[in-house]
């Protein structure tokens, strides 16, 4: 089935919004869609945040962050950390079909920067909401040694408990929690050719993990040690058409 609305020539401003297009399928359920309905430079969208609220605490606190869009209608919602898509826990809820409210949320559990941008085709709004944490450790770096191996180094956060390290490749998703007086880890038994995302967050009770620090390393194949060059070497003419080298 194909549903096609079409304006009508004429519109004035009376009669913009947001309509509701209600049709039954052959069970007689019914299937809605939105359309919005404006005239020239108009239908652009609106975008403000709420504070963030605490849905969780403990040793594991989580937070949700809030954006409510008017206007538009909104088409498509993106959130984003430090550079980065987040989708875990994300929802989008029509709350007045009239005024095309919507409210968008994201539940997190590390500190950072988010984005939420809200656009259709015409129209995009960007609001940031910033949340802090956990200090982040420094100087992180991931190298690879030896074949099949990955050395993460780090120097420590100024009020971590422990450290929590995750790393994607080759078909694997592990996770490793170490102390706060650790400042570096080996990861073994890897896959040459491989590339691997690592991921380091500090954490600490009572507080939001760190923003996470990424790291990508492509295990290559390493050539052997080369022979070492010669030494004292000595090159002595035994005669007219021959020399003696020696070392």
């Amino acid at each position: 089935m194909v549903v096609r609305l079409k304006r009508n020539t004429g519109t004035d401003t009376a009669a913009e919004g947001i309509y509701r297009c209600s049709i039954n399928d052959a069970e007689s359920t019914p299937h809605s869609i939105y359309v919005g309905l404006y005239t020239s430079g108009r239908g652009q969208i609106m975008l403000s945040t709420l504070p963030p609220h605490s849905i969780t605490s403990g040793a594991s606190p989580q937070f949700t962050l809030t954006c409510i869009s008017t206007g538009g209608p909104a088409t498509t919602v993106t959130w984003t950390r430090d550079s980065t898509t987040v989708t875990q826990g994300t929802q989008t809820v029509l709350n007045d079909p009239v005024t095309a409210k919507y409210t968008h949320t994201l539940n997190v559990t590390t500190a950072g920067d988010y984005i939420c941008t809200v656009s259709n085709i015409a129209f995009s709004a960007s609001a940031t909401i910033s949340l802090e944490g956990t200090s982040p450790p420094t100087g992180v770096t991931a190298v690879q040694d030896g074949p099949t191996s990955i050395l993460v180094s780090w120097g420590p956060s100024s009020d971590a408990t422990g450290y929590r390290i995750d790393y994607d490749g080759g078909g694997i998703h592990d996770r490793v929690e170490l102390g706060a007086d650790s400042t570096r880890l080996k990861l073994t038994d890897l896959t040459i050719g491989e590339t691997y995302t690592i991921s380091i967050v500090a954490t600490s009770p009572n507080q939001l993990a760190s923003s996470p620090i990424m790291k990508q390393v492509r295990l290559v194949s390493t050539p052997a040690q080369p022979p070492q060059a010669v030494v004292d070497t000595d090159a002595v003419v035994a005669t007219a058409d021959t020399i003696t080298i020696s070392w």
